[in-house]
């Protein structure tokens, strides 16, 4: 894959992540261009350090268009998230599920705290990436989809469910939407050049993203759970974002058509 295709496949799946932000997030806060395109900057910084550091090199340049669009994605979402709950520091009163991090939903008033588990976290996220067992067998696809899934469903109930409560089944929604997709990932996997453990993790990351987001925004319909019930609503977005989902139907559309023209040349 050239460095253009691959800046393309990596800015459309940053794209696709700020569509649905923005269909969910604008009957509340309007449309925002200064920060629409903020997926799509971090992807490409990402993509940046993939692309040229020396020991993901080689890795990143093997993979194909889906596992990079799907990384990518993972990576970028985890992230941004740790950076959300224990960097960014904001008003949270309109929230209803505070964005910034508690310790079992009770405030954590020390920056100092913050920070340093945050950092604690980022280290072994980039740690994980960085596992090189090579991975080829379906059974170990499927085992690495349902656990990422675990991760990703931890990881929420952990935020949401102090406030929320916990939902055992919503618990295994995830773990059980990667496992179903797992033989995505095996099936364009090139055994002449398999992905690694630590770079399927995130590739998992992404498709729960792509696929459960997917669902909950443009199928569902769910206003955003994050924001106060009584928080005003804009009429004006509320009618005025289909758009986003439109675009975003089209970038579905060129990930199957990709699955199948990768699928073909195996």
């Amino acid at each position: 894959m050239s460095l253009g295709l691959a800046l393309a496949v990596v800015a459309v799946s940053g794209l696709y992540t700020s569509l649905w932000g923005a269909f969910k997030d604008s009957p509340y806060e309007g449309f925002k261009p200064g920060t629409f395109p903020r997926s799509v900057c971090f992807n490409l910084g990402l993509f940046a350090l993939l692309y040229w550091a020396p020991y993901l090199r080689p890795l990143t340049r093997q993979l194909s268009a889906v596992q990079l669009f799907f990384l990518v994605m993972g990576l970028e979402r985890f992230l941004a998230e740790i950076y959300k709950g224990f960097f960014r520091t904001e008003e949270q009163s309109k929230y209803f599920v505070p964005s910034r991090i508690t310790f079992f939903g009770r405030y954590v008033a020390s920056d100092a705290l913050r920070y340093a588990a945050g950092a604690a976290i980022v280290t072994a996220m980039l740690a994980a990436a960085l596992i090189r067992v090579r991975m080829e067998r379906f059974w170990a696809f499927a085992a690495v989809a349902y656990g990422t899934g675990l991760l990703v469903s931890l990881g929420g109930a952990y935020k949401d469910a102090p406030f929320e409560g916990f939902r055992p089944l919503k618990f295994q929604r995830s773990a059980i939407v990667l496992a179903v997709l797992s033989p995505l990932f095996y099936f364009v996997n090139d055994p002449r050049r398999p992905v690694t453990l630590g770079f399927l993790i995130y590739m998992n990351g992404g498709l729960e993203r792509f696929a459960v987001e997917y669902y909950k925004t443009y199928i569902q319909r769910h206003m955003s759970g994050k924001f106060r019930a009584d928080l005003p609503r804009l009429a004006l977005w509320s009618e005025r974002r289909e758009p986003f989902h439109y675009a975003a139907l089209l970038i579905v559309a060129a990930v199957v058509a990709a699955v199948f023209f990768e699928l073909r040349a195996r």
